[in-house]
């Protein structure tokens, strides 16, 4: 469900805060039905601690915080889970969209799209300098992420975008008294 490509170096380690609308609990189906679902806890005020569990796969753990190049955002997660993939890096974007469709009487729950980030696969084993570079070459080409029209997802129409998937919030995260 957050696959893609990995890498070797993050872009930087946490250039802000948690970003709190990614905290609390999620749902997601893949393109073949699959419910997925996560667990976004903040582990420190600059860390989020994810657990992601679906049909057929083991809970995975990963690290994650924001990064930046220039002012773009990047979520970065850092498997923690054993195998291959333990100490690689995924980079996506993420955008809150407009809720979904309210039950009666309700309200919509809140959505997220998270989408992986359009680099070459050369960039897979660069240093987090070179890959900083190549984020902002792909910003500046328009290449880094996916075109999709963001006027049909802000009227909460369903948009395939090639490397994306929205989440919707299912329940919030209680630590140390304090909800998200």
């Amino acid at each position: 469900m957050l696959s893609g490509c990995l890498y070797d170096s993050p872009p930087s380690g946490p250039s802000q805060s948690i970003d709190t609308w990614l905290v609390g609990q999620w749902a997601a189906k893949d393109k073949a039905g699959h419910q997925f679902t996560a667990i976004m806890a903040p582990a420190s005020s600059s860390h989020y601690r994810l657990a992601l569990t679906g049909k057929g796969v083991g809970t995975q753990e990963f690290d994650g915080w924001i990064s930046r190049v220039e002012s773009f955002s990047i979520l970065t997660l850092k498997s923690l889970s054993g195998g291959s993939d333990a100490g690689k890096y995924s980079l996506y974007h993420y955008e809150l969209l407009s809720p979904g469709v309210p039950p009666p009487g309700g309200i919509g729950a809140t959505r997220i799209r998270i989408s992986e980030l359009q680099l070459d696969e050369s960039c897979r084993g660069l240093d987090s300098y070179r890959l900083r570079a190549a984020i902002r070459q792909g910003l500046k080409d328009g290449t880094l992420l996916a075109p999709h029209d963001v006027v049909a997802a802000r009227k909460g129409k369903s948009v395939e975008i090639p490397g994306s998937i929205i989440w919707s919030k299912t329940g919030g995260v209680t630590l140390s008294g304090e909800t998200f």
